[in-house]
């Protein structure tokens, strides 16, 4: 029986030093991300329940053109944004200027004006960016709203897909408009309730509580 006990510790040892951190946070992070895209996405329905449309979308004048905000703390834009002081364009999904931008300072002041109370901001915890980019992406057109977050350790499946520079993995959340308008795209509701998702958000965090607190760090970071 000890010796049973000794392998077990043994072995238990040998794994905890084995651990690479640095993927434990990256899965930590993907799951961050996975409830973070169920808050916003939670907290823009509930806003078009009040408002009858999506945050902004009233400012768009013709049919083609699509408004973006980059929900990202103040740090992050540094790398996102043509004049941050560490920017980098490989990172920035909008530096043709296609998109019209708005800030997330603007979409969280919008949101609270119409649901009438002060929203806890919630942000990617990775604040460096590596190969892809970091933070949260709403965009508005005519036909609706899509929120989309990365999510590195999710791969390609039924409903992830790769941006643009081929090998960053994006969980994609639309509005009704929008199905079939943006690949793998998903509603709110058949995202929750798909099979793949439910397996990732099932999956144990690492360090939870840490984690946890990163988020709550930068729950104000706009203001």
């Amino acid at each position: 029986m000890k010796f049973k006990l000794f392998i077990i510790l043994v072995i238990s040892f040998i794994s905890a030093c084995s651990a690479d951190p640095a993927k434990q946070f990256q899965e930590d992070a993907d799951l961050i991300r996975l409830e973070h895209l169920e808050y916003w996405t939670e907290i823009i329905e509930k806003y078009h329940q009040v408002k009858g449309s999506y945050p902004f979308q009233s400012e768009i004048p013709k049919s083609e053109d699509i408004v973006l905000v980059k929900i990202a703390t103040k740090q992050q834009m540094q790398y996102l944004s043509l004049g941050g002081d560490k920017y980098d364009k490989r990172l920035d999904n909008n530096q043709s200027g296609y998109f019209k931008e708005r800030s997330v300072r603007d979409l969280v002041a919008e949101i609270e004006s119409v649901l009438g109370y002060e929203i806890e901001e919630k942000y990617d915890i990775q604040k460096v960016p590596t190969s892809s980019p970091v933070g949260y992406y709403y965009f508005t057109s005519k036909d609706g709203y899509l929120v989309w977050v990365t999510c590195i350790t999710c791969g390609v499946t039924q409903i992830s897909t790769l941006l643009m520079d081929g090998f960053t993995p994006t969980v994609n959340i639309v509005s009704d408009g929008m199905v079939g308008k943006v690949t793998k795209a998903l509603t709110r509701k058949e995202m929750l309730n798909h099979p793949t998702y439910k397996s990732w958000v099932s999956k144990p965090f690492h360090k939870s509580e840490y984690v946890h607190n990163l988020v709550k760090e930068t729950s104000r970071d706009s203001k």
